[in-house]
């Protein structure tokens, strides 16, 4: 972040004089970059969005609004979350055509997929739970989404990556049977989906949750609020905390996920359980596919190795979805 853009964003919230420089802090799977702003008046942490966002496009301007009024709304119900600063109620600042969201800064640390202990996962469900109970009425949100990819389109990209020579392009057409009647199971539950939607976070892994010093989660990253079956997010976020991308995935952490949010007081509709399931296969194919295309057209190195590591950690977690799919159908509606 340049200096003109951070006082001008200072002086347009009334944060205070700094005359150091923004510190960045990490950048964002999507592009954005988080920099930490300190100030003679207080700390801050401005997201800058990523240059491919069209910040002329008048529904990319109202969805980033609305995130940050649905994180703030839900702050009002005692879910601990962070959501962005506003002047005269908006709270993305643009400049020289660069979009920035500021918020309070908080000291937290995020968890690796390979850092969970039960006592984080069994939070989770306990927030999830809350949100859910919430049953926040926003008129103004869109009716539901789901990530909708052709086999077609699968097909095209794995081939990409053979004359891309991609290093994982062997994996992929090893495994293209195995992902193309995955996602075609996928496509057929989507309907169920769209039942009983309710607004909640909607993206709730590992890299959107800070956690302080008390050990106590603190939701950020609320660009992908939206509405959502409550089942269908309670299963994908037990499945994602028990590691199902991983090869310690647990399937009692996972259980116990499920069985904590129920005791919550979040309910879960098991006639929606199988497409819940199977709607982790829509975000897999999802990520992969945005993986691929980054790998095969970046010219940035850390990126397109970040980006191999996605797509084989994509791939992975379909083969152990489809394996552990008896077994997770058993543990959640018995």
């Amino acid at each position: 972040m340049n200096q003109k853009h951070k006082n001008f964003i200072c002086t347009e919230l009334q944060l205070g004089s700094s005359k150091e420089m923004a510190i960045e802090v990490y950048g964002s799977r999507g592009g954005h970059i988080m920099w930490r702003v300190n100030t003679d008046i207080g700390h801050y942490a401005i997201k800058q969005l990523a240059p491919d966002v069209d910040l002329k496009n008048e529904r990319m301007i109202t969805k980033y609004e609305l995130s940050e009024s649905v994180a703030y709304q839900f702050t009002q119900f005692g879910v601990p979350a962070v959501s962005a600063l506003e002047k005269f109620g908006k709270h993305l600042i643009i400049t020289e055509n660069r979009g920035y969201l500021v918020y309070p800064w908080v000291e937290g640390y995020t968890l690796g997929r390979n850092e969970i202990s039960e006592a984080h996962a069994i939070k989770i469900a306990e927030v999830i739970a809350k949100l859910h109970m919430i049953n926040l009425s926003v008129p103004e949100m869109r009716e539901p989404r789901v990530d909708i990819h052709a086999n077609d389109s699968i097909v095209d990209a794995i081939n990409k990556t053979v004359s891309f020579k991609c290093p994982f392009a062997k994996m992929l057409k090893d495994e293209q049977n195995l992902i193309l009647s995955m996602n075609d199971n996928y496509l057929a539950i989507i309907p169920l989906l769209l039942e009983d939607t309710i607004i909640t976070h909607g993206d709730l892994d590992q890299l959107n949750i800070l956690w302080d010093k008390a050990n106590h989660p603190i939701l950020i990253d609320w660009e992908s609020t939206r509405r959502l079956n409550p089942t269908r997010e309670i299963v994908r976020e037990s499945l994602g905390w028990s590691g199902i991308g991983a090869e310690n995935f647990s399937l009692p952490l996972y259980a116990n996920m499920l069985n904590t949010y129920t005791k919550s007081g979040g309910k879960l509709n098991v006639n929606h359980v199988n497409a819940a399931l199977y709607s982790m296969v829509g975000s897999m194919v999802n990520w992969m596919l945005y993986n691929i295309e980054i790998a095969c057209t970046s010219d940035a190195p850390l990126a397109k190795n970040t980006a191999t590591e996605e797509v084989v950690w994509a791939v992975m977690s379909m083969k152990r979805l489809k394996n552990f799919l008896p077994d997770l159908l058993d543990y959640t509606v018995s």
